[in-house]
């Protein structure tokens, strides 16, 4: 048994959905259950992970960052804002 839903939608996305629609040369209803089925199904969690892994440059081995910036943040702050006020950082004997 199938049940209805019914929902507003404002008129650019009705009409996007309209030429994708009439482009795959299918239904409204045939094409936002694909929509719903695809976005409600069962994911890999290992392939999820990979993925983030990736989009964010995390190593796969033990999820260790391929940059330690975290470790030294104070510094890398302090630098930013020397650069950014061209200040020379403490310590620093060349840009005198």
């Amino acid at each position: 048994m199938t049940a209805a839903l019914s929902i507003r939608i404002p008129p650019d996305i009705e009409q996007r959905l309209e030429h994708e629609v009439n482009r795959l040369n299918t239904t409204k209803s045939k094409y936002v259950q694909d929509l719903l089925r695809q976005a409600l199904a069962p994911k890999d969690p290992v392939a999820l992970l990979m993925q983030i892994r990736s989009d964010y440059g995390i190593s796969p081995q033990v999820g260790m960052p391929q940059t330690d910036k975290s470790r030294h943040s104070k510094e890398l702050a302090r630098q930013a804002v020397a650069r950014k006020y061209k200040r020379p950082l403490p310590g620093d004997t060349e840009s005198l």
